[in-house]
């Protein structure tokens, strides 16, 4: 099946121009050509009507699982849970988000279902369980009464369900590690320190020793592919980059030393400047007024490191939304973009939720599910994932961010919504 895209711009996820006046040819799920077209080459005309072809959108840093509160998930079944995951997907697709990385929640079910037309949603990339250490971010037991039971089975539900895993010394992060990879993993996530949103790891925590992240990091890229880690502090990201971590999730409190350490190491930062100023304001319900207070430091720092991203002109920058909760929080999930746009420029904003994402995600290399084709460009060989907006996106990201100047969204060469 061959579509053809005419009277298009187009933004190709790179350039700070756009392409003027051509045509794009989608074959079967991958473009395969741009420029002067005829027609007569195709079964399927859609006329763009000057508007501009663009990349999918790309979220690095999702939980697609987590649609509630961590005490509320505790109480669902896994069923319940997959039934809301699949809505989130759903929606998150008609969003314009056409690829995901999944960073802590059992999502390969889902991603199969999507993948083989059973159910609705972007590409997921995903990491299955967050590994942490006990009593890390990912021990997510809701009160000191849950226990770690015998042979490592937790009591805790939510735990239980593949969300989180919780691991100690060499052998058992390994042994965790090499369990994400063969449920399905493509990347493996870490806590490499405290969280703001679990309740027994103060932020300051240094979380896996050096070598237990060595661990993890020797056992991934045994598998071709790289850690990413949550992280917050100064101790905890030096630590992480010594160890060999690839992708930090947050980079919350900087400073010039980890700055010019994650430039010089090639380290890549994933930012979530809109759900940081949410939870700096108190607007997400979170249990308790510590969990609260670890929240606002977050809030407040994170665009403090900003500002040092900037100093040291740190590229490796990837969108990452963080949304956990309800369907009303995933929906602030096109928020970043506007977040981004005011805390550095467009382009950077239009890089990070297109192209940038697809070259992190080639870090994968053969771990990475969709190998066919590039990912969040618009260029000969690429996926057919693209949006058609009426609209300049260089102007300024307001017209992706909105659902009506979005006309045209397709993935993998499959049109879900077209109001041209």
């Amino acid at each position: 099946m061959k579509k053809l895209i005419v009277n298009a711009n187009v933004f190709n996820g790179t350039d700070d121009k756009l392409i003027k006046d051509v045509s794009v040819l989608v074959e079967d799920n991958l473009i395969t050509k741009i420029g002067d077209i005829a027609p007569s080459t195709a079964d399927e005309i859609i006329d763009a009507q000057g508007g501009t072809v663009m990349p999918g959108l790309i979220d690095a840093h999702v939980h697609i699982t987590l649609s509630a509160g961590f005490n509320v998930l505790d109480a669902m079944t896994r069923e319940e849970m997959a039934i809301r995951s699949a809505k989130i997907s759903q929606e998150m697709l008609m969003r314009g988000f056409t690829t995901c990385r999944d960073v802590g929640g059992n999502t390969l079910g889902l991603k199969n279902a999507i993948d083989s037309g059973y159910a609705t949603g972007p590409r997921i990339l995903p990491s299955q369980a967050a590994i942490s250490q006990t009593c890390g971010h990912s021990d997510y037991r809701q009160n000191q009464a849950q226990e770690r039971l015998a042979n490592g089975h937790e009591d805790s539900p939510l735990m239980k369900s593949g969300t989180f895993k919780v691991a100690d010394g060499r052998a058992e992060v390994m042994k965790a590690v090499r369990e994400q990879l063969f449920k399905g993993a493509s990347q493996i996530k870490i806590m490499a320190g405290g969280g703001a949103s679990s309740t027994f790891d103060p932020l300051d925590t240094l979380q896996f020793t050096l070598d237990e992240m060595k661990a993890a990091v020797e056992a991934a890229e045994d598998y071709g592919t790289y850690v990413a880690a949550h992280i917050h502090t100064i101790p905890a990201m030096k630590r992480a980059a010594e160890a060999g971590v690839k992708c930090f999730e947050h980079a919350t409190i900087m400073d010039d030393e980890v700055a010019q350490i994650i430039k010089e190491k090639d380290i890549w930062v994933v930012p979530s400047y809109f759900t940081s100023s949410l939870i700096a304001e108190r607007k997400i319900p979170l249990p308790n007024e510590e969990t609260y207070k670890k929240t606002e430091r977050v809030g407040k720092a994170m665009f403090k490191s900003a500002e040092l991203i900037k100093k040291y002109g740190i590229e490796n920058l990837a969108y990452g939304t963080d949304c956990v909760g309800t369907a009303n929080v995933h929906e602030t999930q096109m928020q970043e973009l506007g977040a981004i746009e005011q805390t550095f420029d467009t382009i950077t904003a239009l890089r990070m939720a297109t192209s940038n994402c697809g070259r992190l995600f080639e870090m994968s290399t053969y771990q990475h599910p969709y190998q066919a084709g590039k990912l969040g460009q618009i260029v000969e060989g690429a996926y057919a994932d693209l949006l058609i907006i009426d609209g300049n996106p260089l102007d300024g990201v307001d017209c992706v961010m909105s659902d009506e100047a979005k006309k045209v969204i397709m993935k993998d060469g499959v049109v879900y919504k077209n109001t041209l």
